[in-house]
């Protein structure tokens, strides 16, 4: 019988697989640094535009709150100036308060009466004066009635006096707004 040593056939075949073993594991391990080094670089890149981005838009924000704090300096002024023409029209219509009173009253007073003084002492006014008769005070109170910005009419006072050898009706009226 004829003997053939098969061993080398099989250690080399035992090498040979041990090397494609090798080779399979250093193309696998290439591989996983391949594919990582892509995973790292992708995800670097993507940390950098955030960190880009974040500082870009901390840069905006810088910017707009400075606009922030010229609108809010705006809105300060603009209040100081409404604050500032609601005391001109308060002075405009007080201003015109007075006229108009002297205009009304003058309007209501008859022509036998007259004033002799007038005082206004917070929202009292106090008017003093002469009429001919009582009937004339009447008309004079009727008068100040028809205007209602004046305020309420009370009758103080109506006595008979003489002045310069004349009979005459010294009264005081008031006028109480409300």
């Amino acid at each position: 019988m004829i003997k053939i040593n098969l061993l080398p056939v099989r250690a080399s075949k035992k090498k040979e697989a041990i090397r494609q073993q090798l080779s399979i594991a250093g193309l696998l391990i290439l591989a996983l640094f391949v594919i990582f080094g892509g995973i790292y670089w992708n995800k670097s890149n993507k940390i950098s535009r955030a960190r880009a981005d974040i500082s870009k838009n901390e840069e905006e924000l810088k910017k707009l709150k400075i606009k922030v704090g010229e609108l809010s300096k705006i809105k300060r002024q603009k209040e100081v100036v409404l604050e500032k023409l609601k005391i001109v029209k308060k002075l405009e219509t007080d201003r015109r308060g007075p006229v108009k009173m002297l205009q009304n009253i003058s309007d209501a007073i008859p022509e036998k009466a007259w004033i002799e003084s007038l005082k206004e002492e917070a929202s009292i006014i106090t008017l003093s004066g002469f009429a001919s008769t009582e009937d004339v005070v009447a008309d004079f109170m009727r008068g100040l009635e028809k205007y209602s910005e004046l305020g309420r009419v009370e009758l103080v006072i109506v006595q008979k006096t003489k002045k310069e050898d004349v009979d005459l009706i010294s009264f005081t009226i008031k006028l109480i707004k409300s």
